[in-house]
């Protein structure tokens, strides 16, 4: 039988029991209501952070997308201004199929205007903004300042919102632009390239982009000491509730986005009459778990979009496939690189399904007309990759293909963009050749006259081996008449004068070659000056013709001209250097028929058009014509001399004018070389 003590134990737990259940349940109750607010005041700390992490991330795009928007406005408005720098004065036509490209995938851009001055001369497109034609800033107070502040300091600019005169509020991007000639960059600019962007179609579109349509956002400039500037879009009183905050970096100012939920930050709610009855049923447990369970599955996602995120911002192109081959992601930059064969790039395709997109859309140049062997080496490289190979795509562009497998089957794969890189080492292999060609042939130009040089030389130093110094001795020595003596003479003198003749001709040869050399280092030097002076065309091209008249007769072809008289305004001494490469050149590849001038002009511009009866030029090598050191027939066999630098040295001086030279040509029929040129200097213009 239990003792005495052992019963009145065992009676003092009985009674413990309920009331450690009461304490228990008690306790329960206070912690489950402490933990439940603690977790309703975490939940709403949670609640907020996932919305400011939310906000934040849409802020991130909106920022970059506009970043990107405004970059590529600035980058089209510089290219318009340094085509207009190129080529002042453009038509209507011609402005038109400049900009028409450039804007073409910009929907945003309401229009782009050229100003001469204050005054708009030319905007695309017309239709709808006829208004602004012939507008004068003068007379726009809103405006004016802007633009004047651009002319004088040359700096672009980016302004608004500003009320159209066409109607419609817009940002605009002012881009002053300069004459050509350098000597005028320290002068006032000649004008301004407005690229007007619509706002709302801006903003609305980067929404649209990112589908954030729930968040309201408002952007303003910030000043010079980063306070506070004028409101660009959206309500105030966004920036007053406690807006997620990015800067974006414009030419003139900094911008400030400000972007908050449309529907308001969480706010606090009272739970607590429910936490007893939660408490009651259990649902603290419930809720632990829960929390464990909306705690795990927030931190992968967190973790999954960090690193999309970050796979997406690299700058490379990336895929993953699974043990199946199939494809598990893909980032942006891989799917810019195979855009024909896009819409097979998603989950769960497999990578010869691609592969086979791709090839039925021309995505692999290496593949055509071969695909199905194709396929089974690129699968094989899949399957078993070692090194990286390089792939060239349909559209010109050069990717390097690298493929790894991870230890659990899986296959990672990068694209890195390699096109600068092949370009980069063809154009340095092509110079290389040039470069050993013109080593090679000016080895041999420049030893050819100087062998002729010294030999005669020595002739002339060993006289009494010439045959007439001979003559004239025996004659002296045997007592010869005078008529025998002068007989004499005359023979030494020819010799004499034959031997110079050819020591001259070499000398003036090879002082063209080393004045060609020197021309180029000139001109890479940039240490060419032009005394621009006025000149008539006709006599120019009569000074032309009448100095190499005389070698055209020697190879019986015909040199004629038909130039009329024009007045223009060049350097004398350059463009008459580069009508004797360009003619010069024409007769020597000419060996029958003939060569002619002939000229066209229009109120800016003359046309000096040399045509030839030659051996023309291979339709290949057209657009290397005017590089230097560049022949068609490099051999240093080859029937006509030269150091292939005229051309490159013509194409240079007709530029530093402000003109240009081209060549149209058919292989054996001849080639005809168009200089144009301005007929009125730039630097006149500017000096009047």
């Amino acid at each position: 039988m239990p003792s005495h003590a052992a019963r009145l134990k065992k009676v003092f737990k009985l009674r413990e029991f309920p009331i450690a259940v009461g304490l228990t349940i008690i306790a329960v109750l206070v912690s489950t209501a402490l933990v439940a607010t603690q977790a309703n005041t975490r939940f709403l700390e949670l609640a907020r952070q996932a919305a400011k992490d939310d906000v934040g991330k849409n802020a991130d795009a909106i920022a970059g997308a506009l970043q990107r928007e405004l970059t590529k406005v600035d980058v089209i408005a510089r290219a318009i201004r340094y085509a207009i720098e190129q080529k002042p004065d453009l038509t209507q036509q011609e402005y038109q199929d400049l900009v028409a490209p450039l804007i073409g995938t910009t929907p945003e851009i309401l229009l782009v205007g050229r100003s001469r001055g204050y005054v708009i001369e030319q905007v695309y497109p017309m239709a709808g903004n006829e208004k602004a034609i012939g507008l004068d800033y003068r007379l726009v107070p809103t405006q004016f300042m802007a633009v004047r502040d651009a002319l004088r300091t040359g700096k672009a600019s980016l302004e608004g919102p500003v009320n159209l005169v066409q109607g419609g509020t817009a940002f605009i991007q002012r881009t002053p632009y300069y004459p050509k000639s350098r000597e005028d960059k320290s002068r006032i600019a000649s004008g301004i390239i407005s690229v007007v962007v619509n706002r709302e179609q801006l903003i609305t579109q980067i929404y649209q982009d990112h589908g954030i349509e729930t968040h309201d956002i408002a952007i303003r400039s910030l000043t010079s000491d980063l306070s506070p500037g004028k409101m660009k879009y959206g309500a105030k009183g966004i920036f007053d509730d406690n807006p997620i905050l990015r800067e974006v970096p414009t030419d003139s100012s900094i911008w400030q986005i400000g972007l908050v939920p449309s529907l308001g930050w969480p706010e606090q709610h009272r739970m607590e009459h429910y936490v007893w009855v939660l408490s009651l049923l259990g649902s603290s447990a419930l809720g632990a778990m829960f929390l464990a369970l909306w705690s795990m599955y927030r931190s992968k996602r967190i973790a999954e979009g960090q690193l999309r995120s970050a796979i997406n911002s690299i700058d490379d192109g990336f895929a993953l496939f699974d043990q199946q081959d199939r494809l598990v992601f893909a980032n942006e930059k891989y799917l810019s690189y195979y855009d024909l064969s896009r819409n097979a790039i998603f989950p769960g395709n497999t990578f010869e399904n691609i592969l086979r997109e791709g090839l039925r859309n021309g995505q692999y140049k290496d593949a055509i007309g071969r695909e199905d062997a194709w396929l089974k080496e690129r699968l094989a490289k899949h399957f078993n990759p070692t090194e990286p190979i390089e792939q060239k795509l349909g559209d010109g562009r050069w990717l390097k293909v690298a493929e790894a497998r991870s230890p659990d089957g899986n296959t990672v794969g990068f694209r890195v963009d390699i096109t600068e890189l092949k370009q980069s080492r063809e154009r340095a292999e092509a110079a290389n050749r040039a470069k050993n060609n013109f080593l090679n042939i000016i080895s041999h130009e420049l030893r050819t006259p100087l062998t002729s040089v010294i030999g005669y030389a020595r002739f002339l130093e060993n006289i009494e081996i010439l045959p007439g110094f001979k003559a004239l001795k025996q004659a002296l020595r045997t007592g010869a008449g005078e008529a025998e003596c002068n007989r004499a003479l005359d023979l030494l003198r020819n010799d004499v004068a034959g031997m110079s003749g050819r020591i001259t001709s070499s000398s003036d040869h090879l002082l063209g070659l080393i004045n060609d050399v020197l021309d180029r280092a000139k001109l890479e030097a940039e240490t060419v000056d032009l005394r621009i002076e006025p000149l008539d065309l006709k006599d120019m091209v009569k000074s032309v013709t009448s100095n190499l008249g005389i070698k055209a007769a020697e190879k019986g072809i015909s040199l004629t001209s038909d130039v009329a008289p024009l007045p223009i305004a060049a350097d004398a001494k350059r463009l008459r250097q580069s009508l004797i490469n360009v003619v010069g050149n024409a007769i020597k590849f000419t060996e029958t028929g003939g060569v002619h001038l002939s000229s066209d002009s229009d109120d800016t511009h003359v046309r000096i058009t040399v045509c030839d009866t030659g051996c023309g030029i291979p339709a290949d090598q057209l657009d290397q014509i005017f590089d230097q050191f560049v022949q068609v027939d490099t051999s240093v066999t080859r029937r006509n001399s030269g150091t292939g630098l005229g051309l490159a040295i013509t194409r240079e001086l007709v530029e530093l004018h402000g003109g240009s030279i081209s060549v149209e040509s058919e292989l054996g029929h001849g080639s005809s070389f168009i200089i144009t040129l301005p007929i009125k200097s730039q630097k006149l213009e500017l000096a009047a």
